[in-house]
């Protein structure tokens, strides 16, 4: 990549749920058309989700971006080619599965690029809310914890292989946010999840020192940009690292968690063409 081509080059990492689409896994038009302009401009766009690959429909994928960041900022692929991908560590994912039992938590998951691994309950909840989990598209990568063969003398972290885990506790837990958060600080860094309506202790579990903003680093670093020529959107907490790495910060107008605090841009409502309108601002479609 040439000087010139850099500075008229944008490398944008775009949050999937609530950023480019809705609460129906929908995608507006609007951002369809905007994605499609910009990259037209020769801008090149990611999508930066906490989603594994595996959990992204096939509808958002076939939109044709120019790469994916997922599991949280642990894994990067330029279509097949993997550019990069980290493993929560066995212990770590002991230490979470024995805090959960010794709490009652009982939703939970762990995502890679083997697709989900969820429990019981994280089961009882897709099906309360009529997710057909297991047929369709995704149905080859969802796996219940319970039917995992663990070989005897090893543990569930020693057989399975995941990038990031998330859980949701009761309506009244035994222990907070700010509780996990600190109890499992020795093995994850832990962000806010997507369940606040229904969960008042709800989180996602990172890698410790592995984000969506080490990704934005990461992947500048090998596709030749400068940090001042990447921009981020988002909507919520866990895109915060993405948003504070990012050159440029945009935060939807249907933001929570207070992010847009930090933020450079503020644009619409997603229904009401915030993506588009984001890249118009920017200059980018």
């Amino acid at each position: 990549m040439t000087e010139s081509d850099m500075t008229s080059s944008k490398l944008v990492f775009i949050d999937i749920d609530g950023t480019l689409a809705d609460e129906n896994h929908i995608v507006p038009e609007s951002a369809k058309t905007a994605c499609a302009r910009a990259q037209a401009n020769g801008h090149k766009l990611f999508i930066c989700t906490g989603r594994s690959v595996p959990k992204i429909e096939r509808n958002i994928l076939d939109l044709g971006f120019d790469g994916v960041v997922s599991v949280a900022g642990a894994q990067a692929n330029i279509g097949d080619k993997l550019l990069f991908q980290h493993l929560v560590s066995p212990e770590a994912i002991d230490a979470a599965m024995a805090y959960f039992a010794e709490h009652h938590i009982e939703s939970y998951q762990w995502q890679g690029a083997d697709g989900m691994y969820i429990s019981e309950g994280y089961r009882r909840h897709l099906e309360s809310k009529g997710k057909t989990w297991n047929r369709g598209e995704f149905a080859r990568f969802w796996h219940l914890l319970d039917e995992i063969d663990v070989p005897a003398g090893s543990t569930l972290g020693h057989t399975i292989h995941v990038s990031k885990g998330s859980y949701f506790t009761g309506p009244e837990p035994d222990v907070s946010f700010e509780n996990t958060q600190h109890d499992l600080a020795p093995w994850f860094e832990l962000v806010h999840g997507s369940y606040d309506k229904i969960s008042p202790n709800n989180g996602e579990l990172l890698i410790n020192g592995i984000d969506k903003g080490t990704a934005v680093r990461d992947v500048a670093s090998l596709l030749g940009y400068a940090i001042a020529d990447t921009i981020a959107i988002g909507d919520s907490d866990n895109d915060t690292a993405m948003l504070k790495a990012a050159g440029t910060s945009v935060a939807m107008g249907n933001a929570i968690h207070g992010i847009q605090a930090f933020c450079d841009i503020i644009t619409t409502d997603i229904r009401d063409n915030g993506l588009a309108n984001a890249f118009k601002t920017l200059g980018l479609a």
